[in-house]
């Protein structure tokens, strides 16, 4: 038969449990933000000498598209607030072959059922690629202009 447990033994299992619970919650602490500031989320997205004129250019297999206008840029995601289907870009806009919704070109709900606009990324430019951070999605674009040396001219897009 089992004795029971004496004051101290139980307040020395106490003290071990809250040890190892606390240890055990600031390793977790330390992993989970390790990989929130990691660079390994930024995507690159396509090369600068290859940035297209102004227009909508999806990118399915990132599940974005790039905007580009007036010699600036932005990156919005192509899924669905509703329930992640992925949208198709439509010359007014974007719609959800999968449920109906429909956005508009700057993927603000025209028609539900999805009730938020299209999330943005927010963009950067090194080494010669523009980038996406394919974390933690924004709510309005983050613009950044065209490199000079990239804008295409109307003319030479002709």
């Amino acid at each position: 038969m089992r004795r029971p447990l004496t004051r101290r033994q139980w307040l020395g299992k106490g003290l071990a449990g809250l040890v190892l619970f606390g240890f055990g919650g600031l390793l977790l602490d330390v992993w989970l933000s390790a990989r929130r500031f990691t660079s390994a989320r930024w995507t690159p997205l396509v090369d600068l000498q290859s940035l297209p004129g102004d227009g909508v250019f999806p990118i399915p297999q990132r599940k974005v598209a790039l905007l580009v206008e007036q010699g600036r840029m932005a990156v919005i995601s192509l899924e669905c607030t509703h329930l992640g289907c992925l949208v198709n870009v439509e010359d007014d806009g974007f719609f959800c072959p999968c449920h109906g919704s429909d956005f508009g070109p700057r993927g603000q709900v025209y028609s539900g059922p999805a009730t938020r606009p299209l999330p943005w990324h927010q963009l950067r430019i090194q080494s010669s690629r523009v980038w996406f951070y394919s974390g933690q999605k924004i709510t309005s674009p983050q613009w950044l202009p065209v490199p000079m040396s990239q804008a295409k001219s109307p003319e030479a897009q002709a």
